[in-house]
């Protein structure tokens, strides 16, 4: 049988299937389980993930850690007081020694070397020839005669702290 229309009506339509209205919240059958739709849902996704992921970038970076070794603890007397202190960076060429016209020396002063790089031999008045590496430090007092030598093949360098009287 054929439906005669006038053509001015319109179209007959289907009934459309019943779709979740989300501003209802109507839930929405998946299956067995219903789920509802929420508005702002990529809203707090794109807000889960901009927060997540710089604490995940600042969780994973490693701390930054500081190493202390004591080179140098001596119960010491005749610091001068007031002292006029003085912290130099020595620098040592292969050969190349700190009492090189009279062969020694003195401080009229206390004073510490520490060799930060390079080998070094101290001579003392006494005779006695101390090696000085890198990492270690030893303690001077006032006006003890002695000479340093740079003995190895690579430039040397001293932090050598001074505390002379004014």
């Amino acid at each position: 049988m054929a439906i005669l229309r006038n053509r001015r009506s319109p179209p007959p339509t289907r009934e459309p299937a019943h779709q979740p209205d989300w501003r209802r919240r109507e839930p929405i059958n998946v299956g067995t389980i219903k789920m509802r739709r929420t508005p702002h849902a990529g809203l707090l996704l794109v807000a889960g993930a901009s927060a997540g992921i710089p604490l995940a970038i600042a969780l994973s970076q490693t701390v930054p850690r500081m190493h202390t070794e004591t080179l140098l603890q001596q119960q010491v007397r005749g610091i001068p007081q007031p002292a006029n202190l003085q912290v130099r960076d020595d620098r040592c060429e292969p050969g190349a020694q700190t009492g090189a016209q009279s062969g020694t020396h003195q401080h009229p002063g206390p004073v510490i070397l520490a060799v930060i790089e390079g080998e070094l031999v101290e001579a003392t008045a006494q005779g006695a020839r101390i090696a000085l590496r890198a990492g270690q430090a030893v303690w001077r007092p006032a006006l003890a005669p002695h000479n340093v030598q740079n003995i190895g093949s690579n430039p040397a360098r001293v932090l050598a702290i001074h505390f002379d009287p004014p």
